[in-house]
């Protein structure tokens, strides 16, 4: 340690707890917060700045933990940010979860002024903070990371040097992404089995001595139970989740890379943890059957927050079940019959009404007040790609379930059979 201090700017859920840490091992801290209700520490080491740029010129090292990237440039680069007065040689530390195109920004416009910039993802939460054995993902030169390293070993036990800056943002994504996946299969998991007649106490221990076992596994708690049942609600958790998610997955766009897991994972968790997984599976359910009721009673009309939605009801085979399954669709008219797109919602899978229609393609549809047999027929090459256009130009959001998926969305064709 030296006896030149520590700069902490965001004082928030994480930044207060490091701070805390830091100034219990004797180290001086220097902290600023844009909130002018942060509390300040009963600890003569403390001394609260009114501005980054008054921490910067304090320290040699700077810890940046606020929220967002826009945050984060401004308390670097904007007015009364950290460039307006650090010395050169001075260490930006960026530990909030942030692109790792904004990381390495700040480094390239901080390099001209003699600055370095790493940037630091966290894991592994609170307690480790508190307990000084925090995992650190960082991205930045080897010297840089190593100007660093004796302020990084009072809160953390284990740095890893994910290489230049930017990367450390990427394998904190990364992580994210591997943990957020496992949590909303986890949360499937416990449904299925308690569906199957697995006391929840034999799911946990068998899988935590199993291959399966998982962080997400070995915390499970009373929060996963509420997200398991009627969810969580809109909380910080779940904000932060979809942020995390959001961040993650954009990544992976400007790299050109589709993750189909990550995706889906993405669309369905924040719903889940907010809602609860069996309340919105059920509530989809409901909602379904819901909208058949009330379209079959009218005729083909729906109210509410559904008018005038322009939809079919089609009714398959189930392929393993032989059930009759009907579905509501939306749909487009041309030519020869009615156009239905299985989407799903941009999911990896297709639909189950398509799989079924494969296998057995004689099914019913009802429109308006008609119901009739029909023929489905899957449609192909330029044929396809015309009919999927039409969709796009109707329905936008339509281009970006394709992007969502590696599979070539089908473009299904119902005429009527007239025998």
């Amino acid at each position: 340690m030296t006896n030149r201090p520590i700069g902490v700017i965001g004082l928030g859920e994480m930044g207060r707890v490091i701070a805390a840490r830091i100034l219990s091992l004797g180290q001086p801290v220097v902290g600023h917060d844009s909130s002018p209700t942060a509390e300040d520490f009963d600890s003569p080491l403390f001394t609260r700045a009114g501005r980054p740029a008054d921490v910067a010129v304090a320290c040699d090292v700077v810890l940046v933990i606020v929220h967002t990237d826009a945050e984060v440039r401004d308390v670097v680069v904007g007015q009364g940010g950290i460039l307006d007065s650090a010395c050169k040689g001075t260490t930006v530390v960026v530990h909030s979860t942030v692109d790792p195109a904004t990381c390495t920004a700040l480094a390239d416009r901080l390099k001209a002024h003699g600055l370095v910039v790493v940037d630091a993802g966290m894991s592994r939460g609170r307690g480790s903070m508190r307990d000084g054995v925090l995992t650190l993902f960082a991205g930045g030169t080897a010297d840089a990371i190593e100007s660093a390293r004796w302020a990084f070993d009072l809160y953390s036990n284990n740095v890893v040097h994910a290489g230049p800056v930017g990367a450390g943002m990427a394998l904190k994504l990364g992580n994210n992404l591997l943990l957020h996946a496992n949590r909303l299969a986890m949360l499937e998991v416990a449904h299925l089995c308690e569906s199957g007649g697995v006391a929840r106490e034999a799911l946990l221990s068998g899988v935590r001595s199993s291959t399966g076992s998982s962080w997400v596994l070995e915390h499970w708690g009373e929060a996963d139970e509420r997200a398991l049942s009627d969810g969580l609600g809109t909380t910080p958790f779940v904000q932060r989740t979809s942020r995390e998610l959001a961040l993650a997955l954009g990544f992976a766009d400007r790299l050109g890379l589709h993750l189909p897991a990550a995706t889906s994972t993405g669309r369905h968790l924040p719903a889940v943890l907010a809602e609860g997984l069996v309340s919105q599976l059920a509530a989809s359910h409901e909602e379904r059957n819901q909208v058949i009721k009330e379209y079959r009673a009218n005729g083909g009309r729906l109210g509410g927050r559904r008018e005038g939605w322009e939809l079919l009801l089609l009714t398959t085979v189930g392929v393993r079940t032989g059930l009759h399954r009907t579905t509501p669709l939306g749909y487009l008219r041309d030519g020869q019959g009615l156009l239905v797109f299985a989407s799903n919602g941009g999911s990896s899978r297709s639909p189950d009404w398509y799989q079924n229609l494969v296998a057995k393609p004689q099914v019913t549809v009802e429109l308006g007040d008609r119901t009739f047999k029909a023929v489905a027929e899957e449609l192909e090459g330029e044929e396809r790609e015309q009919a999927f256009a039409r969709q796009v130009a109707l329905k936008p959001e339509f281009a970006q379930y394709q992007r969502d998926t590696s599979r070539l969305i089908p473009v299904i064709r119902l005429t009527e059979d007239a025998r």
